[in-house]
């Protein structure tokens, strides 16, 4: 398992990069690059029986992270295609244009991997539609069992993701590493509980089964808010034959300490969630994970 990121503070392409992340963006990373290792070597390995394996990543960006310490990082996309086994497929989209502009300039350095990957502008929500309908027509003429088997990156800004959109690749083999908006649940939740639906949070959620649970934590019926509205959310992946062992949901904090959002994994076969427990129980620091 790689044990850091890949060093490019020698490397500069004056293509503008991704700023508004902390140095929480650095750990986050390492969990996707940690796990994307894991699962294509393993994927990959002389008993795959997979006719294909796709990434999709649906907040894509730029392709490139600069860190406020002054670090650069490889954005999801780019770490996605530097892994020591290729995926068949990659699927970046982003809400804006000029992201996927710089992110197809910096991917065309891919040479083997560039005509496998599809770029979208739009709105990740709607983009979905087109990603699956891709998916579905390369699985179609396959008769057999062995179809195709995708890993999302789902890593919004804040309340962007919808239901909707892990609902339509949960339909499909999908391993997920989803973004859960802590901060942003904390304080529009207040706001939202008495607003009309759908809001913000009920089109994360799916529904406005969230309200009841943080009127019972108004209340003081219900302690440990984020707590249960991750096993909330955990239950509705359940039904399209997601399997849970207690597992790690890394949290990261501000430098004030303050929660921001955790990563919620979530796969249709046990040896995903080993992998996911693997690679999270340490810090990057290589410190053990407090619990």
């Amino acid at each position: 398992m790689p044990n850091k990121l890949p060093d490019l503070e020698t490397i500069a392409d004056n293509l503008p990069l991704r700023t508004h992340g902390g140095a929480w963006t650095y750990d986050k990373l390492f969990y996707l690059n940690a796990y994307l290792d894991r699962f294509i070597v393993s994927m990959r390995g002389e008993k795959q029986k997979w006719r294909s394996i796709h990434y999709i990543d649906l907040f894509a960006g730029p392709g490139k992270n600069a860190l406020p310490d002054g670090r650069l990082l490889l954005g999801s996309p780019l770490l996605a295609l530097s892994q020591k086994r290729p995926f068949d497929r990659y699927f970046f989209s982003d809400l804006e244009s000029a992201n996927i502009e710089v992110l197809r300039k910096r991917c065309a350095q891919f040479s083997a991997e560039y005509s496998k990957i599809s770029f979208e502008v739009g709105d990740a929500n709607q983009v979905v539609n087109r990603v699956v309908k891709t998916i579905l027509a390369i699985d179609k003429p396959i008769t057999d069992k062995w179809q195709s088997l995708n890993l999302a990156f789902l890593d919004p800004e804040g309340l962007e993701l919808h239901w909707e959109t892990v609902e339509k690749l949960a339909s499909r083999r999908t391993d997920l590493i989803i973004y859960y908006p802590q901060m942003g649940i904390s304080r529009e939740g207040a706001k939202e509980i008495d607003q009309k639906p759908p809001t913000r949070i009920d089109l994360f959620f799916g529904d406005t089964g969230w309200r009841q649970i943080y009127q019972k934590y108004q209340r003081g019926e219900e302690s440990f808010l984020h707590r249960a509205l991750l096993d909330y959310y955990k239950s509705k992946l359940k039904s399209f034959g997601y399997v849970y062992d207690p597992l790690p949901e890394p949290i990261f904090k501000n430098s004030k300490d303050a929660p921001l959002y955790r990563l919620l994994f979530a796969c249709k076969h046990p040896l995903g969630n080993k992998f996911w427990a693997d690679v999270t129980k340490n810090l990057p620091s290589g410190q053990l994970r407090l619990m």
